[in-house]
């Protein structure tokens, strides 16, 4: 019974190392990664859009069947409610929001101009596809994109 513990044990570590060659060098890296680290992290910077100047940054996190989205922005006008969506694709090709819109609450602008808003989506963001964050004008002009970014796994 100890033998097949030690054993898990050592194919558990090997599990959490990865080695790289370096053909330069012919040197082996090896990179040790964390047992407990769990999910997959997205993150992506917002780029204006259709004449704004909102900036801005996201992150993902997708654990547990679950997906927490934030997002984080900058140079918008103080007071503005912003709907934002997470869409399948790029930002110049966008094949349709992920999910429902309510599944994400408006970005309620600060009077600096900065603004932020956490989400939790009940789905995954899956490696093999392609996803954006779009942030749109308002509720009342969806049309409008005002910043967008794409997801980088």
């Amino acid at each position: 019974m100890r033998r097949m513990i030690l054993t898990m044990a050592a194919f558990a570590v090997v599990g959490c190392v990865r080695t790289h060659a370096n053909e330069a060098t012919g040197e082996v890296d090896v990179d040790i990664e964390s047992p407990t680290k769990q999910g997959e992290d997205w993150s992506g910077t917002l780029s204006p859009r259709g004449g704004s100047a909102i900036t801005g940054s996201f992150k993902a996190i997708v654990a547990d069947g679950k997906t927490t989205v934030s997002v984080n922005l900058a140079n918008a006008m103080a007071g503005q409610r912003l709907p934002w969506h997470v869409h399948l694709g790029t930002c110049d090709n966008d094949m349709g929001i992920f999910g429902d819109a309510s599944w994400y609450p408006p970005i309620v602008v600060a009077n600096d101009g900065t603004a932020s808003v956490n989400t939790v989506l009940n789905y995954t963001l899956d490696e093999a596809k392609d996803y954006i964050i779009n942030v749109h004008a308002s509720p009342t002009n969806l049309q409008t994109i005002v910043a967008c970014g794409d997801l980088d796994d």
